[in-house]
């Protein structure tokens, strides 16, 4: 959503930036608050203070911006769900990761409670669900299936195991779109699914 302000960049081009981003901002902001489907172009400009042909000098429709909004979703996903370092217990990993896949979904609850919507009437946005949710769920997989191979892990079926806990993370986060939490709540949430997980799944402490 941020272009970098070189020290050409002009003041109109800085203005151009800042009128995308508020608009792209306030849709999210909309979304939230009377849903996609009801949400209009102009529900979007009045949030953001800006007139219709601004809005389509930089989309072509409700639907481009979702577009836009989900695509910046999708690229900055790996970063923000990464564990912090490379040296956590497992157990810690797990909790971390847990962490960051619920808060995902409380601090982008906008966009993806839209993208929800969107995927009810249009096969092409549940792709784009999807393509989330793997990507989101993928670390589980490798932490599981690398877990699996030390010998850490109960025996058990690892592909229902992964598609369990998935599932049950996933389900988890569409609540916290739906409402809410706290920085300290998502905590605490994490903090407990991440104990269910590690006493069904693990043997021992990794």
């Amino acid at each position: 959503m941020k272009m970098a302000k070189s020290p050409e960049t002009t003041k109109p081009d800085r203005r151009k930036m800042s009128n995308q981003d508020r608009i792209m901002k306030c849709a999210m902001e909309v979304f939230s608050e009377i849903g996609y489907m009801k949400a209009t172009v102009k529900d979007i400009t009045t949030k953001a203070n800006v007139g219709h042909g601004t809005f389509y000098h930089y989309f072509k429709n409700k639907n481009d911006l979702l577009d836009r909004l989900v695509d910046e979703l999708i690229e900055k996903l790996d970063h923000d769900v990464q564990p912090k370092t490379l040296t956590e217990s497992l157990y810690e990993t797990i909790k971390d990761e847990a962490h960051k896949i619920l808060d995902y979904y409380n601090q982008n609850r906008g966009v993806l409670l839209a993208l929800k919507e969107a995927m009810m009437v249009d096969h092409y946005y549940k792709e784009k669900w999807l393509k989330i949710s793997e990507s989101l769920f993928k670390r589980i997989e490798r932490d599981i299936k690398g877990s699996v191979k030390k010998g850490y892990c109960h025996n058990m079926n690892v592909n229902v195991t992964i598609r369990a806990l998935a599932c049950m993370f996933e389900g988890y986060g569409l609540h916290l779109m739906r409402q809410p939490t706290s920085p300290s709540e998502t905590q605490m949430t994490a903090n407990s699914i991440t104990d269910l997980c590690y006493k069904a799944v693990f043997k021992l402490e990794a």
